[in-house]
């Protein structure tokens, strides 16, 4: 049984899904800390920080990347269930029209803009509430190849993937925050933290990506607890984009692949 987990991100980028149905249950750490930056492994070796993808998703324009960034309160070192969207921006507008403009005339534009447009518009009462609404949706369309007819819940999408034949992993989503296995930041061992999911799940496969491999894991820790590692070595195949003419750009926000692909298609982008 493997598990994994993340951090809700917005409009996660498609190697987040590509983890997600690649393991049997997939874990939404949401209560972990919200962080604009984190540190993360360069090419180089070297720790370097940069974007944490809570509040931002990177899309395609003419001129290259552009990232959408939701804007928040600060309200000091909060979970990122309860960090406060900042509704005085008019950002909501500004992400549509930017969407629009980068993807109208991509295959799914016309069946997908709509419900966007309903997710965007809603108000939430964190970023990780935001997030888990886009994680959701883009799960629906992922498995379905259309977009929910209303907010789809998590118990929804459960609901699908226990009824319905796929050619993923994925058998259950879960919220950290629905079990027992609490986590207080700074105080614990993430690695302890990780032996009890796997426990209370019954997993015995833990499957991580390099980040979290170099920023906190102890390997031997976890192996001597019975647990099996497996990193996530996806990579990006590459698909038609429609929007910008720079060429190929790996790994861009899951709304990216869904504009310019069919149902079939983004499953195989994503299964690697």
């Amino acid at each position: 049984m493997r598990l994994s987990g993340y951090q809700p991100q917005y409009f996660p980028r498609l190697h987040y899904f590509a983890r997600i149905l690649d393991s049997d249950i997939f874990e939404i750490s949401d209560y972990v800390q919200f962080v604009k930056k984190h540190a993360y492994p360069g090419k180089d070796g070297v720790m370097k920080r940069g974007k944490s993808y809570q509040a931002d998703t990177p899309i395609k324009l003419q001129g290259g990347i552009h990232f959408l960034t939701v804007p928040v309160k600060d309200g000091g070192l909060l979970p990122i269930n309860n960090t406060p969207i900042d509704y005085s921006h008019g950002w909501q507008e500004k992400h549509l029209k930017i969407i629009e403009s980068a993807y109208k005339k991509t295959p799914q534009f016309q069946m997908l803009f709509p419900s966007i447009t309903n997710l965007i518009v809603k108000r939430y009462e964190s970023i990780g509430h935001l997030n888990i609404a886009s994680i959701l949706f883009a799960l629906y369309v992922i498995v379905n190849g259309v977009p929910p007819k209303k907010e789809i819940t998590v118990m929804e999408i459960n609901n699908v993937l226990s009824g319905n034949m796929h050619p993923f992993r994925l058998k259950k989503v879960v919220f950290i925050s629905e079990t027992p296995v609490k986590q207080t930041f700074g105080a614990r061992d993430a690695n302890d933290w990780i032996i009890d999911m796997c426990k209370y799940f019954r997993a015995d496969e833990y499957y991580f990506g390099g980040t979290s491999a170099s920023a906190y894991m102890n390997f031997d820790k976890l192996k001597s607890a019975g647990i099996k590692l497996a990193e996530q070595n996806w990579i990006c195949k590459e698909y038609f984009q429609k929007s910008g003419g720079d060429g190929f750009i790996t790994n861009l926000s899951i709304l990216d692949l869904l504009m310019n692909a069919d149902g079939n298609k983004t499953r195989e982008v994503l299964l690697g």
